[in-house]
């Protein structure tokens, strides 16, 4: 995501605020003031961020294969490969009603592994502009 950013790709992913602030990824406020362009930011992004975790439980659960060690065992490009094979073969079994596995439901928030990160203040600067823009944005005028 860092590279598209930088090649001028409008895209961010969403991170909760264990994960630092950058222009491609999107972390909520602390403490956002009541009725502010923040609150709304955050409400939305909770919104979101809860899709795609449950979208996350559910391949996991499908396609065990995706949460074994909570380690990358190939390449980036070779993950997203597979995630994205799993994803076809998911939306396939919803199609064709076959049920998934309720043996063992996991829970996604268990699987996160900690964030560590040097400080980048300018990657941290503007991320954090970035993410007022977007704000502001996702709050519209106020009336």
């Amino acid at each position: 995501m860092q590279n598209l950013h930088r090649n001028g790709e409008p895209v961010s992913l969403l991170g909760d605020s264990g994960y630092p602030q950058r222009p491609w990824l999107m972390t909520p406020y602390n403490n956002p003031a009541p009725g502010s362009a923040e609150e709304t930011y955050n409400e939305l992004h909770t919104k979101a961020r809860v899709i795609v975790e449950n979208t996350f439980g559910r391949l996991k659960n499908r396609w065990r294969c995706l949460c074994k060690d909570r380690v990358l065992h190939y390449k980036p490009l070779k993950c997203a490969q597979i995630v994205t094979a799993c994803s076809v073969l998911h939306n396939i079994a919803l199609d064709l009603r076959v049920p998934a596995p309720q043996d063992h439901v996991i829970d996604v928030n268990q699987m996160e592994v900690p964030w560590r990160e040097e400080q980048d203040h300018s990657l941290l600067t503007l991320g954090r502009l970035l993410r007022d823009q977007l704000a502001r944005r996702l709050h519209g005028p106020v009336t």
